[in-house]
């Protein structure tokens, strides 16, 4: 191999080593430890005081809601949906958009000319937001139906045991 092929992977194997090896990926409790410190809270609402807005994220077809639960003035939740469609302000009111998220049993955001229908419960749920909008401990929802007890810790440093 060549020298250059040969530093590459080098560098590759040493970026990987410290990235398993660092504090943000060390493991954390499962979500089985009912432990108050990482009890997924129920997501508040644009209402609460404790709202701060929403964002699309870099990731395609995914839109993050922040909140502030302790009013510190720090984010510390997050939850993220799936953007289910999309529609076009120019073409349908507010008020029509939200009647036929009613039907669909969607969730409503609007950033003019664009209207986003979400699904009504969110794919993952987040606690320790930092500066960035990354989260330290992640909940995956797959069934999107809401906190009910099948939401799991998600994790990329802990490989899953294939079952077939």
């Amino acid at each position: 191999m060549k020298a250059r092929t040969i530093g590459f992977l080098f560098g590759m194997v040493l970026i990987h080593m410290m990235w398993i090896k660092s504090p943000a990926h060390a493991q954390s409790p499962s979500l089985s430890q009912k432990s108050d410190k990482f009890q997924i809270p129920k997501e508040p609402g644009w209402k609460d005081p404790s709202y701060r807005g929403w964002e699309l994220l870099s990731i395609p077809g995914l839109i993050a809601t922040y909140y502030d639960l302790n009013l510190d003035g720090k984010l510390d939740y997050q939850v993220i949906r799936k953007i289910i469609r999309k529609g076009s302000s120019e073409k349908m009111t507010i008020q029509d958009a939200i009647q036929s998220a009613r039907i669909d049993n969607l969730t409503v955001y609007v950033s003019k000319p664009i209207i986003y229908f979400t699904s009504k419960y969110p794919l993952f749920y987040c606690m320790g937001v930092d500066f960035r909008h990354n989260c330290t401990n992640i909940w995956i929802d797959v069934a999107e139906d809401g906190l009910n007890g099948n939401e799991t810790l998600y994790t990329l440093s802990k490989p899953q045991i294939q079952v077939r």
